[in-house]
C-alpha cells in the first residue's frame, strides 16, 4: 500500500512538472513570436516615416514661388 501511495504521489509531481515546462515553452514561444513581430512592425513604421520624409522633401523641392521663376528667367535667359 505505501508503495503505490508513493508512485501516486511520483506521477502527480511528474505532472507538475510536466506542467511547469509545458508552461515555461509556451511563455518562450510567446517571447519568440512578440519580439519577432515588434521587429516587423518596427521595420514596416522605418519604411513608412521614410516614405513620408521623401514625400515632404519631394513637396518642398517642387515648391517654386513667382520671383523664383522671375529669377531662373533672368538669370538664363538674359541677352
Amino acid at each position: 500500500m505505501a508503495e503505490m501511495f508513493r508512485n501516486v504521489l511520483m506521477g502527480l509531481g511528474c505532472l507538475g512538472l510536466l506542467w511547469l515546462g509545458s508552461c515555461a515553452m509556451l511563455g518562450a514561444g510567446t517571447a519568440v513570436a512578440v519580439s519577432s513581430a515588434s521587429k516587423e512592425a518596427g521595420k514596416w513604421y522605418e519604411k513608412e516615416e521614410l516614405k513620408y520624409h521623401n514625400e515632404q522633401d519631394n513637396k518642398a523641392a517642387a515648391y517654386h514661388e513667382h520671383s523664383d521663376y522671375n529669377a531662373d528667367y533672368y538669370e538664363n535667359y538674359e541677352d
